[in-house]
């Protein structure tokens, strides 16, 4: 458990803003180009949608393929999965309104 508890926090420390988990929820769903993330992320937070991406290149958790023109998580990110998934279910259920949990 301790390991998980550490890395959880070591996690929180790097990805700290919103639209960075929403960009990485994107991306675990599939690789995707530039243009495919701005018609995904509201016009306002372009800007912030960039840096963000930067920041978790930074961290070596996603990648830009200049061949393929596309972001896309790398290993690190992928060790994420678990955590992404268990966030889209929730807003899944969420959007539905239906629970397993009953």
């Amino acid at each position: 458990m301790e390991p998980t508890i550490r890395g959880l926090e070591a996690t929180r420390a790097i990805v700290t803003q919103p639209l960075q988990w929403q960009v990485l929820l994107l991306l675990a769903e599939a690789p995707q180009s530039p243009g495919m993330l701005s018609r995904q992320i509201p016009i306002w937070q372009h800007w912030r949608c960039w840096l963000g991406l930067l920041q978790l290149q930074r961290h070596q958790l996603v990648m830009f393929h200049m061949k393929q023109w596309c972001w896309s998580l790398t290993a690190a990110g992928e060790t994420l999965r678990p955590i992404l998934n268990a966030i889209q279910t929730c807003n899944a259920t969420q959007r539905g309104g239906n629970s397993n949990d009953t």
